[in-house]
């Protein structure tokens, strides 16, 4: 009886270990397929093979960048993969080629990108440096317009962590079409175009985010989307946030559900509603930090005289921190034309001007009465803007 007892704890325990060995996670290092990380090789077709042996088992793998200065060209991390997670962690510096040509690929404006994958979780300490501003390939025309650092396309169910991504004449990170994506605790550097830029996508959350800009959006949200949602996010140096080119062709898509907008359109009937802005600081931002522009005419074609057709309501802005150089913090502007703006809403939102004490701060609003709570600083519609 005894020995039986031992005979069967035995077997169970060997088919659980078969089970693990069958289940258990391969690492992929891109350094066992060639990858030097010394800053001078181009480490493209090391990247390229390690990815295609990641993508294609079928557990939940791995794919490895370590310590090191890996140079990439423009390079597609596609699917659909058989695995059924990968955890794609960087912990070195991947970067351009600063004469890279960025002709084709998954995107074709994009030096890096993940196209099709789903159950992806990208993390580490590592920085994609797209060395845009010591070598701009749109300048010197091997590009049709500078790329992004990183696009994320049809990309599901995926989470992006602790990474760096600046020096991007292009943008940053994009985000097209894709489903219940998160970006947390990112840093974006402090050169280089927009910040991050949100597309035809679903349940996308950005978190504890810290976005240095120059001159362009921390965050620009286009056509399409459902449900953003940008909490205790830090952005300084740009423009503030904006909802952009809406209307400008009459084929945009309705945006459902987001985060700090700058809002334009005159032709298409687009309905812009279930917004909120919550825990954002702004810190010496160049620019105006909020802007709601309901007619906002991007392609400068629009016949002033018709009103512009964008709904524009329930808008939130919640705790909302920070200084700016430009004392035009609040720019509120709506037509005439029934319901363009209603329901605009803030509470507990201090923004000062830093820099010239002379200058008063400015929240402008035009054919909009906004909903208060709490202390808001500027005082609401302290500036009424030219009808």
């Amino acid at each position: 009886m005894g020995s039986e007892f031992i005979h069967g704890i035995t077997w169970f325990l060997f088919l659980v270990a078969i089970c693990a060995i069958k289940a258990k996670a391969i690492s992929v290092n891109v350094v066992k397929f060639g990858a030097k990380g010394d800053g001078k090789t181009d480490d493209t077709k090391a990247f390229t093979q390690a990815w295609t042996q990641a993508c294609s088992e079928r557990q939940n793998n791995k794919y490895v960048i370590p310590k090191g200065k890996y140079i990439v060209g423009p390079i597609d991390f596609a699917g659909p993969c058989k695995a059924k997670t990968i955890h794609f962690k960087v912990d070195g510096t991947v970067q351009s080629s600063k004469k890279q040509s960025v002709t084709g690929g998954a995107h074709r404006n994009a030096w890096i990108s993940f196209m099709q994958v789903n159950n992806l979780l990208i993390s580490g300490d590592g920085i994609f440096d797209g060395q845009g501003f010591e070598y701009n390939c749109a300048k010197a025309k091997q590009c049709e317009q500078p790329p992004l650092n990183l696009i994320f396309s049809m990309v599901m169910d995926s989470h992006i962590q602790g990474i760096t991504s600046n020096n991007s004449v292009g943008g940053q990170i994009g985000i097209y079409r894709s489903r219940n994506v998160t970006v947390d605790d990112v840093s974006i550097g402090t050169r280089g175009g927009e910040g991050i830029l949100i597309e035809k996508s679903t349940n996308i959350n950005i978190t504890n985010t810290d976005i240095k800009i120059l001159s362009d959006n921390c965050v620009t949200i286009l056509d399409g989307n459902t449900g953003i949602n940008i909490e205790k996010m830090t952005c300084s140096q740009g423009n503030g946030l904006g909802v952009s080119v809406l209307g400008n062709t009459g084929k945009e898509e309705p945006v459902n559900g987001v985060t700090d907008p700058e809002f334009g359109g005159f032709y298409a009937n687009i309905a812009i509603s279930n917004l909120v802005f919550e825990d954002i600081i702004f810190d010496y931002l160049q620019n105006m930090a909020i802007i709601v522009d309901q007619e906002h005419c991007p392609s400068k074609q629009c016949r002033t005289p018709n009103p512009s057709k964008v709904k524009v309501s329930n808008v939130s802005f919640k705790n909302i921190k920070g200084n700016s150089v430009d004392n035009r913090i609040v720019i509120l502007e709506c037509g005439t034309a029934p319901g363009a703006c209603k329901d605009i809403k803030f509470s507990d939102m201090r923004v000062l001007v830093v820099g010239d004490d002379s200058l008063e701060t400015q929240f402008r609003c035009k054919n909009v009465k906004p909903v208060v709570s709490g202390k808001v600083d500027p005082a609401v519609c302290n500036t009424q803007a030219v009808a």
